[in-house]
């Protein structure tokens, strides 16, 4: 991304951020993933527990090699584990749960497609505290563009990713498809955070994950 497209980008997350602040998420806004990592490091208090939903965005910040190298925390580890189920229901009561998001709207809106709903019951209740990780390559117009950009982007490299037979990994978008291999099963918009800040929105202006 050059220079100009940054700075762009960095107009936009301040409308994004003050707008998530006003419907009750706390935000913050880094420009590069080690400031953003070295503020997670220390959001995240000593002793607690922490989940975490399936994230490219995760893996390229490098927050999950440091969860799995920090032994002050109870980290269920949907990677894992011989018990996926039982990890997700852990997750579920975790201190802290880390995921990113399908979409954020400039007016302060998340946008999230899942497949087996694991990611976006942590989201809208369970965890004490949700962490947000997103890179502003992710940020949208609105509610309308937030379908858009998942249909667009975000499920074909996905399925394409996990090497799923669904049509939109031939033709590139989605095709709205209702197979059993389908990963788009659960659409969830949040408008608000409820309890206020219990969702923490870290915005990082950077290219990261679909």
């Amino acid at each position: 991304m050059d220079q100009h497209s940054k700075t762009a980008r960095r107009q936009l997350a301040g409308v994004c951020v003050k707008n998530l602040k006003n419907n009750g998420f706390a935000a913050d806004y880094f420009e590069t993933v080690p400031e953003a990592l070295a503020f997670v490091q220390n959001l995240i208090p000593a002793g607690a527990s922490v989940g975490f939903g399936g994230s490219e965005t995760l893996k390229q910040t490098g927050i999950l090699d440091w969860l799995y190298e920090n032994k002050d925390y109870t980290v269920y580890d949907r990677y894992h584990t011989d018990d996926v189920k039982k990890v997700f229901h852990q997750c579920l009561m975790a201190d802290y749960y880390l995921m990113s998001t399908n979409a954020l709207t400039a007016d302060g809106h998340l946008y999230n497609v899942d497949n087996t709903g694991n990611r976006v019951a942590a989201l809208a209740y369970g965890p004490e505290h949700v962490v947000i990780i997103a890179g502003t390559n992710k940020i949208v117009r609105n509610d309308e563009a937030a379908v858009n950009r998942n249909e667009d982007v975000a499920a074909p490299a996905n399925n394409i990713r996990l090497n799923m037979p669904n049509p939109c990994t031939e033709y590139g978008r989605c095709m709205h498809c209702s197979r059993d291999t389908t990963l788009c099963n659960q659409l969830v918009i949040t408008r608000r955070s409820k309890p206020v800040e219990r969702i923490h929105v870290i915005l990082i202006n950077e290219e990261l994950g679909y």
